[in-house]
């Protein structure tokens, strides 16, 4: 039987592993207590909208431009793949010992 840990549980390394590139480990924390549902899980779709808004400054076209909203929508999903990963992370087996 499977168990949830928090975020909280969640060293920064094996946050980091959740991440395909580079972000900040502080603010991926904080989105993930701003997207968390009810069973404890992070909302991927809240978490990789929050994200895209989050890092767009970065996007290096100019608003409003087909570049800008393909880059936006490329962070979206990358922020989406991160959530997936962290509610991976979030899922542990329960010991032999405890079954």
């Amino acid at each position: 039987m499977a168990t949830v840990r928090t975020v909280d549980d969640i060293s920064d390394e094996e946050l980091e592993d959740c991440f395909d590139g580079s972000t900040s480990i502080d603010m991926v924390r904080e989105l993930c207590e701003q997207c968390e549902n009810a069973a404890g899980y992070i909302d991927i779709e809240e978490f990789g909208e929050s994200f895209a808004s989050a890092i767009e400054g970065f996007i290096s076209a100019d608003i409003d431009t087909d570049e800008w909203y393909e880059a936006w929508e490329n962070n979206r999903e990358w922020g989406e793949g991160i959530a997936e990963n962290i509610n991976a992370a979030l899922d542990i087996e329960e010991p032999e010992e405890y079954k």
